[in-house]
């Protein structure tokens, strides 16, 4: 799902892309982009406990450690 990030009354808010109008100053991500940071989330709270039994793609945490220096 691609989402648009926007500043709305000193918020930072995401939107769904499909059932927003973009604006000057959107950030849009595309539903590869979305994809990826959705990922990360799973696994970055999955590794801090903060979801029980996260769903990640594990082909991707050697990917994202490389990155990272060997970090999660």
């Amino acid at each position: 799902m691609a989402i648009r990030i926007r500043n709305i009354k000193d918020r930072v808010v995401a939107l769904c892309a499909a059932l927003s109008h973009p604006k000057e100053g959107d950030i849009y991500l595309d539903d590869s982009d979305h994809h990826a940071l959705t990922t990360k989330f799973g696994i970055d709270f999955a590794s801090e406990g903060i979801l029980k039994d996260a769903c990640a793609d594990e082909e991707l945490i050697p990917i994202i450690e490389e990155e990272q220096g060997g970090r999660l």
